[in-house]
């Protein structure tokens, strides 16, 4: 019996070659796409599961009061990982953690690396394999190890245990020390990332600390608890030990409560938090759409499976009656043409891995933060994924199938009576349906093109053009290279500051008599303003003569802020920053988007930077930015030949990372719009051949009867036509909504989908469907009436 199964199967697969060919290539594609959308979900919902331990082990978080509400900070002092380290009881292991880009060095090989320091229980809690070395290395000071990456950078492929490399210190001091060990590849999605770990004494060491300085903050302290189960204890400990402590010695940062949150809760919560020094998890629209995107393709693709399984059932007509006749029940026959369709789908299935194999290493190549392989051995998760994802391709594409070709009664089979069936209504919606998600695929792709191009072109609020930043290690390196840049005919304009748009600003608290704002502040240069093109709103900016009087008891704050605190009029007004200074408005900056278009403008405050705490060198030159680089860091050599050189360009560090998502969204819907649109028309040309093949006696009398080709093409395709722009304009409202939504989900300001934007894809698509149809219809117009009337 299953012999015969086969065999029939089989035949058909023959007879209908151009059928199995269109429904596994879709498919095919379909599937692959939910293989790369599940690869990334999966990589995303194993976010830090890496580590063994990953259920026990916590990181204190702080939060900070504002405005009576809690505003939670990644960062922890200092001290407080020695202080409470073997005190609590239920708590086995904990280490202090901060991550630092310094400079590595070996002979000509220079590169900025991120170091970490921990210290030695790090590798008792966090689970990174070794390939060389073991974890006693990390308890020896002198001794680093390094990533499997880094290894790979400067040693190659062979062992590089033993030998010494060196860690140059800010200040340019070397520091040679020991590779104690290798890591295997640390997987990106980890919380703790690093290219090389040393013990943390040599933090301390290299930064100078004091280890019971309470004003130092760093990236983390993480404990493990002894069992599963929230360490209460520990924070009840915490709060009521250490908050007194650290308040008294910064009353510039307030704590209000120390909190734990669990290592695999880290990435659900990083958007959200302030001071976070960790790596953060894909955001959720980078989650969420491919997921969308694959199951509409998937969707399309089973909806195109569905109408050409009807389309052929025609040529098996005889034998669905003599089957019948001889004693075949109908569910037998059902379970022979889900049995077909999962076969089918099976080897949709292989195709669809086959084109993953290409489609995901292309996929992960996209995104800086992602890293996915399709891994069968490795992998056996996938399994589970793969024979659901089986299983519901082939119920959802072949179930109706199956059912509606098993139903034909034997009588009217072999009487002859039985029309052929795939243009009813529901083979006419699944087509509709088809056509629907492709014009939002399509209108997609171009909604987001346009945005990309709005973005790159609109205000930031300070000039990006032409203007690059480098930063210097300390005052001695700054005031060198400052002196020597300064002399370059092509430095049309040139200032050093402390801060700089694209880098970093710290917080703290601005509080009036109105009202209390958490801010980012940032330290400015006299002339910053006036080399970054930033504007003065309201009042004046930072005086030369005003200089030290200003650098005291004045402060520039934004619009953001403006609003935030409700004033009408900000100038005069007093803030108290921190409870611990007083300072007065001078000047309202307009609001500038430091980061690109991701997040809305956030209230910040402008302070004069000490003369002698100067960070950076801004430089605005008439040439083009490419031209300018060779130029400065040949400079930059002269002043630091052991450090890389580490300028940026401000319209590459301003944009990149919005015209990145633009283009990544772009490229997936370009790719979604145009499987769909193939699938859509295959379905659509098999439709109308198959409306033309049942009326094909009926073209015969119109012709016998005076009509014309085109009255024949415009009769027929009138009910294709009404059905496709319907469809078509009800995916182009649909998109219109949904458009929105994503793009609000990503970024603060951007594009909203205009009228041209839905129209032009919805036209041409509707015109394309006309004329693939009219093809079809005008084939069979054109031919002879007699052929098609000869047998009645």
């Amino acid at each position: 019996m299953f012999r015969n199964f086969l065999k029939i199967t089989f035949r058909n697969f023959q007879k209908n070659k151009s059928y199995v060919f269109i429904n596994l290539l879709g498919l095919g594609l379909a599937l692959a796409c939910c293989i790369v959308a599940y690869l990334n979900w999966e990589f995303a919902a194993k976010y830090d599961r890496n580590h063994v331990n990953h259920e026990r082990i916590y990181k204190i978080q702080i939060n900070k009061s504002v405005q009576e509400q809690n505003v939670p900070y990644g960062i922890t002092p200092l001290p407080l990982g020695g202080q409470i380290k073997g005190k609590v009881a239920g708590i086995s292991h904990n280490s202090r953690y901060m991550s630092d880009g310094l400079v590595l060095k070996k002979e000509l090989k220079v590169f900025n690396q991120s170091i970490a320091f921990a210290e030695d229980d790090f590798f008792e809690m966090f689970t990174f394999p070794f390939k060389y070395g073991n974890k006693e290395a990390l308890l020896d000071r002198s001794k680093i190890i390094l990533s499997a990456q880094t290894a790979r950078t400067y040693y190659e492929d062979e062992d590089p245990t033993g030998q010494i490399i060196t860690l140059v210190k800010e200040d340019g001091t070397p520091l040679s020390m020991t590779i104690g060990g290798v890591l295997e590849d640390i997987p990106l999605n980890s919380s703790v990332s690093f290219n090389a770990i040393t013990h943390w004494d040599n933090y301390l060491k290299i930064r100078e600390f004091d280890r019971n300085d309470w004003k130092q903050f760093i990236g983390a302290t993480f404990v493990m608890a002894e069992s599963k189960g929230y360490p209460q204890n520990l924070q009840d400990d915490l709060n009521a030990n250490y908050v007194a402590i650290q308040n008294e010695i910064r009353r510039d940062f307030q704590v209000n409560n120390y909190y734990l949150l669990q290592l695999t809760e880290l990435g659900s919560h990083a958007e959200g938090l302030r001071a976070n020094w960790l790596n953060e998890p894909p955001p959720p629209p980078a989650v969420v759409v491919p997921v969308i995107m694959a199951a509409l393709l998937l969707l399309i693709a089973c909806f195109n499976f569905t109408n050409t399984s009807i389309a052929v059932s025609s040529k098996r007509l005889k034998e669905i009656g003599i089957r019948k006749v001889m004693g075949g029940d109908r569910k037998q026959l059902i379970m022979q043409f889900l049995g077909e369709n999962l076969i089918l789908s099976f080897g949709g299935l292989l195709v669809g891995l086959v084109i993953a194999e290409f489609l995901v290493p292309a996929y992960s190549a996209m995104w800086d933060f992602l890293n996915i392989e399709l891994d069968l051995l490795a992998n056996p998760e996938i399994y589970v994924f793969l024979i659901g994802l089986l299983i519901f391709t082939s119920g959802i594409a072949g179930a109706y199938p199956s059912i509606f070709i098993s139903s034909y009664q034997p009588v009217s089979i072999l009487r002859g009576s039985v029309k052929l069936g795939g243009t009813n209504w529901f083979s006419k919606s699944l087509l509709g349906l088809q056509y629907l998600f492709t014009v939002i695929a399509l209108i997609s792709s171009l909604a987001f093109g346009n945005n990309a191009k709005y973005q790159s072109e609109a205000d930031l609020g300070f000039r990006k053009d032409n203007i690059i930043g480098i930063r210097v290690e300390d005052q001695s390196q700054f005031e060198r290279y400052f002196n020597l840049v300064s002399q370059m005919p092509e430095v049309e304009q040139l200032t050093g500051t402390a801060h700089h748009i694209g880098w970093w600003t710290y917080g703290r608290t601005l509080k009036s008599a109105e009202n209390d704002v958490e801010a980012g502040m940032m330290n400015f240069s006299l002339n910053y303003h006036e080399v970054m093109d930033l504007e003065i709103q309201k009042g004046r900016y930072f005086q030369e003569d005003l200089a030290e009087y200003d650098r005291e008891n004045s402060i520039i704050v934004n619009e953001s802020l403006v609003e935030e605190m409700g004033w009408a009029d900000p100038i005069g007004k007093i803030v108290k920053l921190d409870d611990t200074t007083n300072l007065s408005v001078i000047g309202v900056l307009k609001d500038f988007y430091m980061n690109g278009f991701f997040a809305p403008v956030e209230p910040a405050g402008f302070r004069l930077a000490e003369k002698d705490n100067m960070n950076f060198v801004v430089i605005r030159s008439a040439k083009p930015s490419a031209e300018l680089k060779d130029l400065l860091e040949a400079k930059w050599y002269e002043v630091a030949p052991n450090t890389p050189f580490n300028g940026q360009f401000q319209e590459n560090n301003a944009m990149e990372g919005t015209e990145y998502v633009n283009n990544n969204i772009e490229i997936m819907f370009r790719f979604l719009g145009m499987v769909a649109l193939v699938l859509s028309s295959i379905g659509l040309y098999t439709l109308v051949s198959l409306n033309v093949i049942k009326r094909t006696k009926e073209i015969g009398v119109r012709k016998v009867l005076g009509a014309s080709v085109m009255q024949i093409i415009l009769l027929m395709n009138n009910q294709f036509f009404w059905l496709l722009f319907i469809s078509s304009s009800l995916g182009a409202a649909l998109s219109y909504f949904a458009i929105d939504a994503l793009m609000s989900s990503i970024f603060s300001v951007y594009l909203a989908a205009s009228l041209f934007t839905v129209i032009v894809p919805l036209i041409t698509l509707v015109l394309m469907a006309v004329l693939i149809a009219s093809v079809r219809i005008a084939n069979s117009a054109v031919s002879n009436p007699v052929n098609s009337l000869r047998s009645e």
